[in-house]
């Protein structure tokens, strides 16, 4: 299961709390953005399931930002549930 994690950071934090979230090099973690509009980070993590919620919230959220929370202002996860591709629908 995909889980999008979006991350306000405190100003001129950013950097901070991106490159320390690289560092950890965690399984789960697939990608880390940069991004603009209301929020500064984008996190896709991965999960297997099996009690999927509880895993996330316990291994990857607070070992992602464990350091760094005096550095966020708030976070919003998100689960994705299916990946569309071009292959999947027929345009004409």
């Amino acid at each position: 299961m995909q889980f999008f994690i979006f991350i306000r950071c405190k100003p001129g934090k950013t950097t901070e709390v991106g490159l320390s979230m690289v560092k950890k090099r965690l399984k789960e973690v697939q990608e880390i953005h940069s991004i603009s509009g209301d929020w500064d980070l984008m996190v896709r993590a991965l999960v297997t399931p099996r009690g999927v919620e509880a895993d996330f919230e316990s291994n990857v959220m607070e070992t992602l930002l464990a350091d760094q929370w005096d550095n966020v202002v708030r976070t919003q996860t998100i689960i994705g549930y299916r990946v569309f591709n071009p292959e999947d629908s027929f345009v004409e």
